[in-house]
């Protein structure tokens, strides 16, 4: 295993070898006929701006989902896969932009093209007439284009530039996580952020990716504060780890969809469980100032400037009012640390365990651990989705 220090090295001596200019993507991109998005969510839209930044300009977006064809995303079409070489030819640009746990990660787009990425999506298209289709992350050695706070629903293309400033916060982290394993796998992802390679890492089951048994028990007298609470999913995991008891339930979920479904699971639990649940259609937020949504109505809803739907914000401080919290679980794309902010009081008071997401955002990475470590926690690393998805747990040293 490689130590950060080790990994910052080596990467200065082949950064010039790893970087591809703006320019040099551009040429590469004028090979082809246009190119189209796929995946109309967060992904796709957190590339879109990158490359529109940059000044290049998608024709479309395509996407899997029948519901959203014909629609309209960030003022791009939304068109089926199997017209895409129909409306645009056979010589269209295709890129995924999933996060998925596929384990081919090509570091360019010729070896893309010839590995074929990550093989459902890409047999699908395939199958559709597109010939030429690879991940986003075959864009990666261009760090110019992910510069800035752009890049947050894309965990495979960090902002290096970013990472290398924050190098003495990021030996920190790795020096005060708890245990080897956590270590491994944080060395292991900034080896991929820097390198786009790593040792494969170790991940957990989906349904530990909260509540990992390895780090703690829990009981019957739980009272989760559920950030990002979507359709219930992870009250119905921590039902099932504690029998079907908890002590008390607090869900945040802002996408109006999102929190009709949240409301559905809990109408189906029993009455003792639902006495016990508060729910709310605000965001945890450092503040109750309000928000812009992009409302997915699913998974991936996010806070951006060009959200189309203004949500209410409150504090989990505020939302709790003094009651107690034993778990905080924040999975909320990328407002992590604002939430963190606004659950101050409550930390400091009740030192609950926490499970936070650490990947939306390029400084996440470092930034939440630190905040974990300074309000006296061990930290401990682990992975549900290789090199994509990773969430920090912190257990209280006060406890």
């Amino acid at each position: 295993m490689n130590h950060p220090e080790q990994l910052f090295e080596r990467f200065r001596q082949e950064r010039s070898q790893l970087e591809q200019s703006v320019e040099a993507l551009k040429r590469t991109l004028s090979c082809y006929d246009g190119l189209a998005l796929y995946g109309a969510g967060s992904s796709g839209i957190a590339l879109l701006l990158a490359l529109q930044r940059a000044g290049i300009s998608p024709l479309c977006f395509s996407d899997g989902a029948p519901e959203k064809w014909g629609t309209v995303c960030m003022g791009l079409p939304v068109i089926p896969p199997q017209v895409l070489v129909q409306r645009y030819g056979s010589r269209i640009l295709v890129v995924v932009c999933i996060n998925t746990d596929g384990k081919i990660y090509c570091r360019s787009f010729d070896e893309a093209l010839r590995q074929g990425g990550h093989n459902a999506v890409h047999q699908r298209l395939h199958e559709c007439g597109c010939r030429h289709v690879v991940d986003y992350i075959a864009l990666r050695r261009c760090f110019e284009l992910f510069c800035g706070d752009n890049t947050g629903n894309l965990p495979s293309c960090p902002d290096v530039d970013d990472i290398l400033m924050h190098r003495r916060e990021i030996v920190t982290v790795y020096n005060r996580l708890a245990d080897a394993r956590s270590c491994a796998i944080y060395a292991n992802l900034l080896a991929f952020r820097l390198f786009g390679e790593s040792n494969e890492i170790e991940t957990l089951p989906q349904e530990e990716k909260y509540f990992p048994r390895e780090l703690f028990r829990l009981t019957g007298e739980e009272v989760l504060v559920d950030c990002g609470a979507f359709d219930g999913q992870t009250l119905r995991d921590l039902l099932s780890e504690t029998e079907g008891k908890i002590g008390a339930y607090y869900g945040l979920e802002p996408d109006s969809e999102n929190y009709a479904r949240l409301e559905q699971t809990v109408a189906g639990l029993t009455e003792d469980i639902r006495s016990k649940t508060v729910l709310s259609p605000c965001a945890a937020w450092r503040d109750s100032g309000g928000m812009l949504l992009y409302a997915l109505h699913g998974p991936g809803s996010f806070a951006a400037p060009y959200g189309e739907t203004r949500v209410p914000t409150i504090t989990i401080d505020r939302f709790l009012d003094g009651r107690q919290a034993t778990v905080i679980k924040m999975n909320i794309e990328g407002s992590e640390l604002a939430a963190l902010d606004g659950a101050a009081e409550t930390i400091r008071r009740w030192h609950p365990k926490l499970m936070v997401a650490g990947y939306h955002k390029t400084w996440d990475f470092w930034e939440i651990p630190l905040r974990m470590l300074e309000a006296g926690y061990s930290v401990y690393l682990r992975s549900y989705m290789h090199h994509l998805s990773f969430v920090f747990y912190g257990i209280s040293n006060f406890i």
